[in-house]
């Protein structure tokens, strides 16, 4: 009884296992792009990848030779479920490679259990190198008596160069008095209305329409009433 207990037992080690195998199936909480992207990456990084279809989030890689068996062929797919959760699916096969015998002792099942631990690792892993973060400069007051610098004159700024005769006479913009006669005005784009005045002389004025950046000299030559 002891012998046909042994000899069945070594029969059903040395006998040939079925090519095929129940595909395994593990699901994850992120997008079928990114386990795809993480089970090839984990793919390349642990085994041979002979295969891949990135429209079809489908591929095939094997696995090396070890001490229960010749290795394996693994078939990987990816589905969205309707719950937006996605499933990774392999189906692994044996590689005999024309041996006739194939020790296995659930070895293909334990390499897709390992595959999802890798594939799962692979999506939790995040950058680790740390950002520098530079702390801010110390206050300084100003010396006394420092100015602030100049800013330069915005570009879209005209120039308007204001000459009359006689000289020192009033000039004012859009009804504003801008200073006497001669002047140079920085005024901005747009209609705008020049006066210049001067006590017993007529009024004189005209109507611009000024364009940014532009540099217009007038000339006012007052009348004497």
């Amino acid at each position: 009884m002891r012998k046909l207990v042994c000899f069945a037992f070594l029969f059903s080690c040395l006998y040939p296992v079925a090519a095929y195998a129940k595909p395994k199936e593990k699901i994850y909480k992120n997008t079928p792009t990114e386990v795809f992207e993480a089970a090839l990456r984990t793919a390349r990084e642990q085994h041979v990848v002979t295969y891949v279809d990135e429209k079809n989030l489908m591929m095939t890689f094997e696995t090396g030779v070890s001490a229960f068996s010749y290795g394996f062929v693994a078939n990987a797919s990816v589905e969205q479920l309707p719950d937006g959760t996605t499933k990774l699916i392999i189906n692994v096969q044996h590689k005999n490679n024309g041996k006739n015998v194939s020790y296995s002792f659930n070895a293909g099942d334990r390499m897709a259990n390992k595959f999802f631990e890798q594939v799962e690792e692979e999506l939790a892993r995040k950058p680790t190198q740390k950002v520098a973060v530079k702390s801010d400069a110390e206050h300084v007051d100003a010396p006394p008596g420092a100015k602030p610098t100049a800013l330069p004159e915005h570009a879209q700024n005209a120039t308007v160069s204001v000459n009359s005769t006689p000289e020192a006479a009033d000039i004012a913009v859009d009804g504003s008095f801008m200073g006497n006669s001669p002047s140079t005005l920085k005024l901005s784009p747009g209609k705008h209305t020049i006066a210049v005045t001067a006590a017993g002389y007529r009024d004189w004025s005209r109507e611009l329409t000024l364009a940014a950046g532009s540099e217009i000299t007038l000339s006012a030559n007052l009348e004497k009433k």
